[in-house]
């Protein structure tokens, strides 16, 4: 036996090369007809050779796409070049039984001592379009369970939030009459308490109190998880809002017999990127703590700091301090360091709340804490860039009404349709001769009470049978005789958005149930004055 490979015919070498070659292989002359194929060519097609030889090449390519096949051809046939596969020439060929099936196509010219012919690379990419449908499916599968997935959650979170908000409402309601006849009890001239009797009513105020910081908090709580938390960033002095939390803390810290103190605050202090309501809820979180958990003849300190791009504030306590086992829990939900079941009240929300507010602001809360010997909080917030300051809350002083006993006759519309509330508010304003009470129980009788008596002022509820506050509001400020008549929104919604709402249709104060007595006789004191 010869050991010498087989040798061919040099004219069937290249035809043998071909047949062995992986793709199916097809020369096409300039006439567009068959001049040559492969082996691979007659299996994909289902062609004998014979068949093909000298057919125009229409004959591999489904009728509704021969015109683009025939501009792809000439188009080459005008400009000559290699094009491989993967070009993006993904067309479709018909089988002998009719069938299509993908193809990828890859050019070659081939000049010959007849002119310029084409020879075409085929192959089927059946598989690979496949995978690609499986992988798209796939894709589209996932994506739709990730939508609903979404769109539960979203549900979900809308539904809690709405869950929450009416329980908001449907709380506040009975709240405000609760507080509200508790304030009157207290405030009562005409048949003043006793000792013992303003020692219960106290404890009234003070249980509701604490139930209205339970749901504030659990509301607020809830927005941030759901992302549903606004803030308004702007310049805020940190004096302003520290003097503002130390006036507001002051009868809190003197009730429990802590001396609360607010170092000097250095001159020239830039302003910080805030939102201003929420940095003074902040430090109102922090010093109601270190006084809740303080001890008579303890004290309170609130100090500032200038740092590289922040400011810093401290609040420092000679407290309970926290026990070094709960110090890693303290900013986790319901943890209250070891006093969920003592006798201090608290939601052990308050500085979840606090850090993520600061964190919102691009700032943060920490602390230090010896057990026995007082904490050491701070929250820190970015410096703004401007200098200016944002313009402070009115500052509201205990009033007592005197200025409407001086003044003369006035009549006062009260739109609102809960009847324990009404009798409240009649009981309030009954301690003053010069005013007269109306009462509507919907926006539609108000607006038509209103036309006959035009009020001096317009205590309104939001959430009536029928129209809204809101709506009655806009028709007032549509009609010529009723538009100039301020409006006070007292309403049992009371998250900042509907504040927001509430002031920029145009109340000219918004205020939230439980109302505080004090602040509603302000308002109505600074209109009818």
């Amino acid at each position: 036996m010869s050991d010498e490979a087989p040798s061919y015919p040099g004219e069937l070498l290249p035809s043998l090369l071909l047949d062995t070659a992986p793709d199916a292989m097809i020369v096409v002359g300039s006439d567009s007809c068959i001049r040559f194929v492969n082996a691979q060519c007659e299996q994909l097609f289902g062609y004998q050779r014979q068949e093909l030889l000298g057919q125009p090449l229409d004959v591999l390519i489904p009728e509704r796409l021969r015109e683009r096949h025939r501009q792809h051809l000439a188009r080459f046939f005008a400009s000559p070049g290699a094009r491989p596969m993967g070009s993006g020439l993904e067309l479709f060929g018909r089988c002998r039984n009719g069938t299509e099936l993908p193809i990828e196509v890859s050019l070659s010219p081939l000049r010959t001592a007849h002119g310029v012919t084409v020879s075409a690379s085929v192959r089927d990419i059946s598989e690979r379009k496949r995978a690609e449908a499986e992988a798209r499916l796939e894709e589209e599968r996932r994506a739709e369970e990730l939508r609903q997935a979404r769109a539960a959650a979203e549900a979900g979170s809308a539904a809690k939030s709405e869950f929450l908000s009416s329980m908001s409402h449907e709380l506040r309601t009975p709240l405000n009459a609760i507080l509200g006849f508790a304030q009157l009890l207290w405030r009562d001239r005409r048949e003043p308490l006793t000792e013992r009797h303003k020692q219960r009513v106290e404890h009234i105020l003070k249980g509701g109190e604490h139930l209205l910081r339970l749901i504030d908090d659990i509301l607020d709580l809830s927005r941030i998880e759901a992302g549903r938390i606004s803030m308004s960033m702007e310049p805020v002095s940190v004096r302003d809002v520290l003097e503002e939390a130390q006036r507001t803390l002051q009868p809190m810290a003197a009730r429990q017999q802590v001396d609360l103190r607010v170092d000097p605050v250095p001159a020239g202090l830039p302003m910080v990127a805030a939102d201003r309501t929420r940095f003074a809820q902040i430090l109102m979180n922090l010093g109601t703590n270190a006084i809740k958990y303080n001890r008579p003849g303890g004290y309170l300190c609130f100090s500032v700091a200038a740092e590289p791009e922040h400011l810093r504030v401290t609040v420092k306590d000679d407290g309970f301090g926290i026990p070094l086992d709960k110090q890693d829990t303290i900013f986790q939900p319901f943890q209250r360091a070891g006093q969920e079941t003592g006798p201090i009240e608290g939601t052990g929300i308050g500085l979840v709340i606090t850090r993520r507010l600061a964190l919102l602001m691009k700032g943060d809360v920490g602390f230090h804490s010896e057990p026995g010997s007082g904490s050491e909080f701070w929250v820190r917030l970015p410096i703004h860039a401007t200098r200016r300051s944002s313009s402070a809350p009115p500052v509201l002083s205990p009033l007592s009404g005197e200025q409407l006993v001086r003044e003369g006759h006035r009549t006062v519309l009260y739109v609102e349709d809960n009847p324990a509330n009404v009798l409240f508010m009649r009981d309030l304003l009954s301690n003053f001769e010069s005013i007269e009470l109306h009462v509507a129980a919907t926006a539609e009788a108000g607006i038509e009470l209103a036309e006959r008596v035009t009020p001096e002022v317009i205590i309104m509820d939001i959430n009536l049978p029928g129209m809204s506050g809101l709506d009655a509001l806009r028709t007032l400020r549509e009609r010529e005789e009723l538009k100039h008549i301020p409006v006070i929104a007292l309403t049992a919604a009371a998250s900042p958005r509907d504040r927001e709402h509430g002031l920029a249709a145009g109340f000219y104060r918004y205020l939230t149930k439980p109302v505080q007595v004090d602040e509603l006789l302000a308002a109505l004191e600074k209109l009818i004055h």
